[in-house]
């Protein structure tokens, strides 16, 4: 697990991405100023489109709550947000400090606003970011949807949990739309995604659909609406990378009765995305990488990167994930790969990598040395504001591009421009430097 820093290590800011998903939803901090600030600036830095200040508000917590309580200042705060915002729901993240006091959260959502709030239950001190994703996804499920069927549920629609929307940009909008596209393949369609972009009217209507699909932060999500409406919670490979992606589709094709569906628009979509990955593989055979992702995208990526020829030097993963620790060994079995090196570990083996995959944080640490492959949360200096996919097979040959083109700039950036650049755009160096001095024209 990466525990260094506070982007990683919040259950609070885990709830925020949550929640924030929600259109008719407003979230109310009770915290001090700083978790506020926090989540702010976290959000700011890493989501060009979706940040909207107005969906956030404060409850501050101030020495006063910290020592007697803030049981009474939140129902004031959640009483003035209600009648400033009417017709919103209002998602209280709590951090570690009202939690400590032991300030009754669910009693005064009971006084104040039955029916109209939820408590995500958030303190940092509960675990990472990625913990308090399920948790809060977990209690968004008790208190939104409905408690019981209110008619025959459909077995071609089903509910998807799990999918971290941390931000409201074109690569994961992108990837909800392939999400979609995969089920509308198999003849399903989807009605509510816990994780994604929707609604309180749409999370009411969980109980219409016949199936409750989870990735690994869904599970919990997917387990209340299996008890609550009596239907199958069925737990999924992510769908990154060929082998993840067709993973994904096989076993949604298993559960539900599609096995031809599925397996026909596997062999369609492979003849298109194999020979496109293929001509891009050359520029990644034999390249060392170091990887740091969350457990739920890590077999999918680093089996991606295998595919293409690469050789893993270290793994970190980033939450705490350590259930998965047995199959990334399986996959890195005959490669020489640490699996959660320490940071001097690390630092030992920049000299010999060519290429990082990983967060910001990765590329703020060692980019000055090795190229760093912007991926995961946060991701702070790439945006997406038109489709850029990564999972599916669309997102596979859309990755495995982006993985090569940053292998193939290194060399020009790092080492100034090689004789086979010289070769292959049939220019003399003096010529191709005069092109470059005159802003990319031919000089007369």
């Amino acid at each position: 697990m990466n525990g260094g820093d506070h982007l990683h290590t919040c259950a609070m800011l885990g709830a925020y991405h949550a929640a924030r998903g929600v259109e008719d939803g407003v979230i109310l901090c009770h915290s001090p100023a700083g978790c506020e600030k926090m989540i702010l600036h976290a959000v700011a830095a890493h989501d060009a489109l979706g940040l909207r200040h107005r969906d956030v508000a404060l409850c501050q917590v101030g020495d006063p709550e910290a020592v007697f309580g803030g049981e009474a200042k939140l129902g004031e705060a959640l009483q003035r947000l209600r009648a400033e915002r009417p017709g919103r729901h209002v998602f209280i993240l709590s951090s570690c400090a009202p939690e400590v006091v032991g300030d009754d959260l669910p009693a005064v959502i009971g006084s104040c606003s039955p029916g109209a709030a939820t408590w995500l239950g958030t303190a940092g001190f509960r675990g990472d970011l990625w913990a308090g994703f399920a948790e809060a996804l977990g209690a968004m499920t008790l208190s939104l949807c409905a408690g019981e069927s209110r008619g025959r549920p459909s077995a071609r629609l089903v509910n998807l949990s799990g999918y971290l929307c941390d931000r409201l940009e074109h690569d994961h909008l992108a990837n909800l739309r392939i999400l979609a596209a995969m089920l509308r393949a198999l003849g399903l369609g989807l009605n509510v995604c816990l994780g994604g972009p929707t609604s309180t009217r749409r999370l009411r209507r969980a109980w219409a659909a016949g199936w409750n699909l989870a990735f690994d932060y869904g599970e919990p999500a997917a387990a209340a609406l299996a008890r609550r409406y009596g239907r199958p919670a069925l737990h999924l490979d992510y769908p990154l990378g060929l082998r993840g992606t067709e993973a994904f589709l096989r076993g949604v094709g298993r559960a539900v009765g599609r096995e031809a569906a599925a397996r026909a628009f596997i062999e369609r979509s492979l003849r298109w995305a194999v020979p496109r990955i293929a001509a891009v593989r050359a520029a990644c055979v034999g390249r060392r990488v170091g990887v740091a992702a969350d457990s739920q995208r890590l077999p999918g990526l680093l089996q991606l990167l295998i595919d293409l020829g690469m050789t893993p030097v270290w793994v970190r993963i980033l939450d705490q994930g350590g259930a998965i620790r047995p199959r990334l060994k399986r996959l890195l079995a005959g490669y020489p790969a640490r699996i959660d090196p320490s940071g001097p570990e690390i630092g030992e083996t920049l000299g010999a990598l060519d290429l990082i995959v990983g967060t910001t944080l990765e590329k703020y640490r060692y980019g000055s040395r090795v190229p760093v492959y912007e991926f995961g949360y946060p991701c702070f200096d790439r945006h997406c504001l038109a489709d850029e996919p990564d999972l599916g097979f669309e997102g596979a040959v859309r990755l495995a591009n982006g993985l090569a083109n940053l292998l193939r700039r290194g060399p020009t950036r790092q080492f100034g421009v090689l004789p086979e650049e010289f070769m292959r755009l049939q220019l003399e160096p003096p010529l191709y430097f005069a092109c470059r001095a005159r802003g990319g024209r031919l000089p007369r």
